[in-house]
């Protein structure tokens, strides 16, 4: 059977862009029976209108004569007549879209028709599976789960080559690295206001910022001033890739605001450099990371400042190995590989 992959995909973070490069080198790799095509957007046209270029990436499609089309969020071209599956990183932009509201409505609507032709719709947690059953009503028949993983990004290779980081930034106390994980960060100020009162209890914390859409936020600057913690917040955008290691190993943790997630795809540098992780107390997060970091109550300010004093007290270096044997691209492969082989 001849399989094509539609690699194009609407989030434009670095974890998941890593994570479908990853999955579909681990999928290529297992094949034996099947032609595997993929395609990127430099395969498609470009500087046409949306409908045109549809039509013609449909035209594309069909002249293939694929068994079988698997996309990655991105719909299927409409009026695509062959088998296909979709594999749905999570419901973000139906829930908190970037998109205006025209267009919200028309990339809702396009997803529903896809996932109505097509023969499968792949998640990877248990609450975008019941997301797509209870919001957009597609039969639990037609829901399959996968595992995600933890992509394999690129990771300095000069991580040999320590630098102090605090001495770099004249850090009187601990720190940790903030991420804004899938960027939607609504409640970082509930973070500052947290630190700011850790630091009225006599602990000396800062937050160093690596994600460069919260350095650009100037209500996040405004509040820090107005809290008097500016001196603790560090606005440093994407780290030098030769610091990258030195950041994160001599980090108390990492913490993570994000009020909507799916698969946690951006844990992935925490848990190669084996630094704690503080995140919002999320079903799909928890469904992965079970009793392995620690979680945070984002409506209650206490509870949040009781939890980051209480892990950094403790000071320990988790070990991560467990799910790096759960969630792995081969697995991901053979469960991706074992839907197609049920389809035939």
């Amino acid at each position: 059977m001849k399989i094509g992959i539609d690699a194009r995909i609407y989030d434009d973070g670095i974890y998941y862009r890593a994570y479908v490069d990853e999955l579909i080198e681990a999928f290529a790799k297992i094949n034996t029976e099947h032609t595997i095509v993929v395609y990127r957007e430099s395969d498609f046209p470009k500087n046409i209108l949306p409908y045109v270029k549809d039509v013609q990436i449909k035209k594309l499609f069909e002249a293939e004569k694929l068994g079988l089309l698997i996309c990655f969020d991105v719909p299927t071209p409409v009026g695509y007549s062959g088998d296909a599956f979709i594999i749905i990183e999570s419901l973000k932009e139906v829930f908190f879209p970037k998109k205006k509201f025209i267009s919200r409505k028309l990339y809702k609507h396009t997803l529903q028709k896809s996932i109505a032709h097509s023969q499968k719709a792949i998640v990877m947690d248990t609450q975008t599976a019941l997301e797509l059953n209870e919001q957009l009503n597609v039969s639990e028949n037609k829901i399959e789960k996968i595992h995600g993983f933890f992509p394999k990004l690129n990771i300095s290779t000069h991580s040999s080559l320590e630098t102090d980081i605090k001495l770099k930034h004249n850090l009187k106390g601990e720190y940790l690295i903030y991420d804004s994980g899938n960027e939607l960060h609504h409640n970082f100020e509930r973070i500052l206001r947290a630190i700011k009162k850790i630091s009225d209890s006599g602990v000396i914390l800062s937050i160093i910022i690596l994600c460069d859409d919260t350095i650009q936020d100037l209500d996040i600057r405004s509040k820090a001033l107005e809290y008097g913690i500016s001196q603790n917040i560090i606005f440093l955008g994407a780290a030098p890739q030769e610091l990258e290691a030195s950041y994160y190993k001599q980090a108390a943790g990492v913490i993570f605001s994000s009020i909507y997630e799916s698969f946690p795809f951006s844990f992935s540098k925490a848990l190669h450099y084996n630094v704690p992780i503080f995140a919002n107390d999320i079903n799909s997060i928890k469904e992965v990371m079970g009793k392995s970091i620690y979680y945070l109550d984002p409506l209650s300010l206490y509870g949040m400042t009781d939890i980051i004093i209480g892990g950094l007290s403790k000071g320990q270096t988790p070990d991560y190995s467990h799910l790096h044997d759960i969630f792995n691209s081969a697995q991901s492969a053979k469960e991706l590989m074992r839907l197609v082989e049920m389809k035939n």
